[in-house]
Formats: structure tokens, C-alpha cells, sequence
């Protein structure tokens, strides 16, 4: 790679990076649009505990923030478990339903309990997908 190139990359910050590297394709949430989350059937609650702790979102609404990498990383990965689940069982009532009872193939764990962590949204849409295969645990 060469030094001009080097020079851009070290002076643009990891949201700028994300945008050139998704080309746009990536949602940003702020704290005004996090809350459209509860469209998807999480409830505010459930937001303070995945995105952002009360106080934060508080905050990031009142200023007209963007959330940061991390709270939008759970933004999304909350949205992209959501909307898999819902084409799954082609109905999103079953599919909350479905995440927030306990699951056989995660050993007992409710699905939603999982999603604080990536690694654990991966568990879950392994589960799905074998469902989504007719492979039931």
C-alpha cells in the first residue's frame, strides 16, 4: 500500500471507514431512530439493555447523537436476528414468540438472552437456519 493511501486511512475514523468499506449499504442509528427498533417488536427496555444502557440513549436522543460503533453493531445485530426469524416462520408474532421461550437447541436458553453478544446472534441463527432446513434439534 502506498503512503498516500496509508495517510487517508489513518485520518479517517472507524465510522468513516465502515461507511467507505459498506458503501453506504450500512444503517446508522441515532437516538431517535434506535426507538424505531420497537417497530420490531423489542421493547424499550429490551433497547437499554442491548444497544445502550437508559441514561446513554437518554443522552444520544436529547443531543441528536449517533450512536457509537458498538451500539449500532447491537442495533444491527438485533435487527438482522429479528428480520431472519421472521422469514423463518413467516410470521413475526411466532417469530417473537420464538425468541423469547426457551430453545431445546440452545440448551434451554431463550434466544433473546443470547443476543447481547455476537457470538451468541450466531448460535441463534444456527438455530434458525436449522430450522429454516427442517434440521430439529
Amino acid at each position: 500500500m502506498d503512503a498516500q493511501r496509508q495517510e487517508i486511512i489513518d485520518s479517517t475514523d472507524i465510522r468513516e471507514r465502515l461507511d467507505i468499506a459498506s458503501k453506504g449499504l450500512m444503517k446508522h442509528f441515532d437516538g431517535w431512530t434506535v426507538s424505531s427498533l420497537t417497530a420490531l417488536g423489542f421493547t424499550m427496555d429490551e433497547l437499554y439493555r442491548f444497544v445502550a444502557p437508559r441514561r446513554t440513549l437518554a443522552r444520544r436522543i436529547a443531543k441528536g447523537e449517533r450512536l457509537t460503533v458498538a451500539e449500532n453493531d447491537s442495533a444491527i445485530r438485533l435487527m438482522r436476528v429479528v428480520e431472519m426469524a421472521d422469514r423463518v416462520f413467516e410470521n413475526p408474532e411466532k417469530a417473537r414468540r420464538w425468541l423469547r421461550k426457551p430453545n431445546r437447541g440452545l440448551d434451554g436458553i431463550v434466544p433473546l438472552d443470547l443476543l447481547e453478544s455476537e457470538t451468541g446472534a450466531r448460535l441463534v441463527e444456527d438455530v434458525l437456519h436449522r430450522i429454516d432446513h427442517g434440521i430439529f434439534a
